[in-house]
């Protein structure tokens, strides 16, 4: 099973399941049985009424015990059927497909209460061609590596993870080419990241594990819609000031004393020896962010701008070496959780 990256959109969705209709027997709606007892208002009536023409089955899980649900996952082998609810069995065809592309603009659409959840295509005989589970963020196809690469060549926007992603100028340039909101760079012996990963113009969330990653790229911070940016590395030289640059972020963990591939032996660095001792004053521009995690540096106190972060709910600079809490976080009651110690205990505000 090859993995998405992320979901498709527009046009990609739509070529998308052009592919999974020719290639599978029948596709999988679902209605969690918790949807009905919470008292929410279907918003997927319609859609329901205008797929009935190509209902060929419907199964309900009762979910009285797991077993119910086991036997009925064993026997379509799909990531479809795991918990209770009602379950429809669509034929796949030009027109059921079109339908699907009517109704929604990517597969995260598939979601209560607007529409019913988790799209999936099962081939012949069982198993899924195409699977998602959208609260989770999962999607998939049961495809080969050959088979994949060709499917990136032909549908711009379908992103999926490859062996040849193993080299990092590759995964670089498919995530631009595929403009990827999501990106994962873990395990490719990094020490610097390239300027041209400002190209990554649709980029919501990045996730940076490279132990040997010690400066960070002014292209960097260009990246505009950017949401959630999490670092994790052995030693950080610093924060620029150009942090400020990212408006939109709402996440920002740094997280120094990580190894991605540690060595038989090895000892992590003192936190006294840590580069990273200043936070700069500048992620007090950050407007929007409501989680801030800085952790294991040598960083002594917090810059007072910190309370310009009128949205900040989350404050976690542990196992740094900040012997007192300031005076001013006092005076920042939207802060729920506030951790300074140097181990990792929490304060509830």
């Amino acid at each position: 099973m090859i993995r998405m990256y992320t979901d498709p959109k527009g046009e990609a969705y739509e070529q998308v399941i052009d592919v999974a209709i020719r290639n599978s027997e029948c596709f999988v709606l679902s209605e969690r049985l918790w949807h009905l007892a919470d008292g929410e208002e279907k918003q997927y009536t319609r859609v329901l009424e205008s797929l009935e023409p190509y209902l060929v089955k419907t199964i309900i899980i009762q979910g009285e015990t797991i077993e119910d649900v086991i036997q009925v996952k064993k026997a379509y082998h799909s990531h479809a059927f795991y918990t209770a609810g009602t379950y429809y069995l669509y034929k796949c065809c030009k027109e059921s497909g079109n339908l699907l592309k009517q109704m929604a603009n990517q597969l995260s659409d598939w979601i209560f209460p607007k529409l019913p959840e988790d799209l999936c295509f099962l081939k012949e005989g069982g198993g899924d061609y195409l699977y998602s589970i959208v609260h989770e963020h999962q999607y998939g196809m049961d495809i080969t590596n050959e088979e994949a690469m060709q499917l990136m060549d032909q549908i711009t926007g379908l992103f999926l993870k490859i062996e040849a992603h193993s080299d990092f100028d590759r995964l670089l340039d498919d995530a631009i080419k595929h403009k990827t909101d999501w990106l994962y760079i873990s395990r490719h012996q990094l020490k610097e990241l390239p300027e041209r990963i400002r190209e990554l113009t649709e980029l919501r969330e990045l996730i940076i594990f490279e132990q040997d990653l010690f400066h960070l790229p002014e292209g960097l911070f260009e990246l505009s819609k950017l949401d959630s940016l999490t670092i994790q590395t052995a030693d950080l030289a610093y924060i620029p000031a150009s942090i400020a640059k990212l408006k939109n972020l709402r996440v920002l963990s740094i997280q120094c004393g990580s190894y991605d591939r540690p060595t038989p032996g090895f000892q992590i660095k003192p936190k006294e020896e840590i580069h990273l001792s200043v936070i700069p004053a500048e992620i007090g521009e950050l407007e929007k962010l409501e989680q801030l995690t800085i952790q294991y540096t040598s960083i002594h106190e917090l810059p007072i701008e910190l309370m310009k972060l009128k949205k900040l709910r989350v404050l976690n600079i542990s196992m740094c070496m900040i012997d007192r809490k300031p005076d001013f976080l006092t005076d920042m009651e939207q802060l729920g959780l506030i951790n300074i110690a140097r181990d990792s205990e929490w304060e509830h505000e």
